[in-house]
This record gives structure tokens, C-alpha cells and sequence, in this order.
């Protein structure tokens, strides 16, 4: 559940384990600098924050030693909402956001103003945590298998990116819990079949038809 314990964007990542072959590893892969912490107390930071390369969003439950280790390696902005599981409920790049259709209006306005994107609400495969039910990078993306034409069109059209429907971890449709990638790398769960490293390499760029 590589997913629930990383976050990542282009030029960092936190991690919520602290185990330096994990470190070394995102760091190695992503190309990134690379931050250990909890936040609000959880190890499942990829599941607590949303971020793109311009900032990092997390709730008021967030310690201020959590965020001045997030500080390390970018801007925080604390968003006071008890819908902690911001990573849940935000599909992000650098260009553009699907959100929660029902999260609260100052998460909407954090991501559009802090995460500078543009932002509408909907749903990935009917699934209203969005960030769970998909992977983006500012090139391509994995969505759940279930997601709808029109879902895809709407992420396609709004993050700027064309995407593919797929699975982790031997059949894991919660794309979002298994696989953690940016433009330069990608780090899947364990299970994750040849099938569907194939199909992941496709979504994200990184090789064609």
C-alpha cells in the first residue's frame, strides 16, 4: 500500500515511514528530495496531504512540528476542515484538480489558490475519494477500472493529460493505495502483475503504444 504512505510530486515527497532503504528508495526513483514525518499523527501521509510541485495541503490537525518537517522541502498551507484525508479527496497536478463533490469550500479555494490549478469536483469510477481512485502525473494518469467515458474526459480535460484505466497489486482497482509516481518514475506495490506494470508504463509516458 505504497500509496497510503507516500506522497509525492515533481521535486519532493514525504514519507510517513521512517526506514532509510524507503528514503533512498523514492529518492533514487522519483528524483526527489525526500521528507520523513507523520501527519495529525498518521503514518498514512499520502492519504493526509494533497500537493503538487507549488505546495503541500494539510488539515489544522497537523502538528506544527509536522509541518515544519514538510517545510523542509516545500510550502505548507493548513486548511482548518475536519475532512483530514486530504490526499483521499484531491486528484492533482501542476495544471489542474478533480476534488471530493462534497469537500469543504476551503479546500476547494486551497487547491485553487495555493496548489494554483484549476479545480472542479467530481468522481473517478462513481467514487467520491478521488485521490484513491486514481494516480496523475503532470503527463498521464491511472484511473480505476471502473471509471466512465465521461470521467475521463473531464480528468483529461481539466489535469491536461491523457489517462488509462487499470490495476495494482494483483487486481487493486484503489489505484491511489498501491502506486506512487511522477514524471521521471513510478513505485508500485509488490503485487502489482506484469499485466499491470505494462498498463501503469502506458498511463504514466512511459512507454507508447
Amino acid at each position: 500500500m505504497v500509496g497510503l504512505y507516500i506522497r509525492v510530486s515533481e521535486n519532493f515527497a514525504v514519507v510517513g515511514v521512517r526506514d532509510k532503504n524507503v528514503e533512498l528508495t523514492v529518492s533514487d526513483i522519483l528524483d526527489v528530495d525526500v521528507v520523513t514525518t507523520t501527519i495529525a499523527g498518521s503514518e498514512l501521509v499520502g492519504a493526509m496531504m494533497a500537493a503538487n510541485s507549488n505546495c503541500a495541503i494539510v488539515s489544522h490537525h497537523t502538528s506544527k512540528k509536522e509541518i515544519e518537517k514538510i517545510k523542509k522541502v516545500t510550502d505548507v498551507h493548513v486548511v482548518e476542515t475536519n475532512m483530514t484525508c486530504l490526499g483521499n479527496i484531491v486528484c492533482v497536478n501542476d495544471k489542474g484538480a478533480i476534488i471530493h463533490p462534497e469537500a469543504d469550500e476551503k479546500i476547494e479555494n486551497a487547491v485553487r489558490k495555493r496548489l494554483d490549478v484549476e479545480v472542479l469536483r467530481g468522481t473517478v469510477g462513481g467514487i467520491k475519494t478521488v485521490g484513491m481512485a486514481s494516480v496523475v502525473t503532470n503527463i498521464g494518469g491511472l484511473l480505476h477500472p471502473n471509471a466512465s467515458d465521461w470521467e475521463v474526459k473531464k480528468i483529461e480535460k481539466t489535469l491536461k493529460i491523457e489517462v488509462e484505466k487499470g490495476t495494482v497489486n494483483f487486481g487493486q482497482d484503489m489505484v491511489g493505495s498501491g502506486l506512487v509516481a511522477n514524471t521521471k518514475g513510478y513505485i508500485a506495490g509488490e503485487d502489482t502483475t506484469g499485466y499491470e506494470l505494462g498498463v501503469i508504463e502506458q498511463a504514466l509516458g512511459f512507454i507508447g503504444f
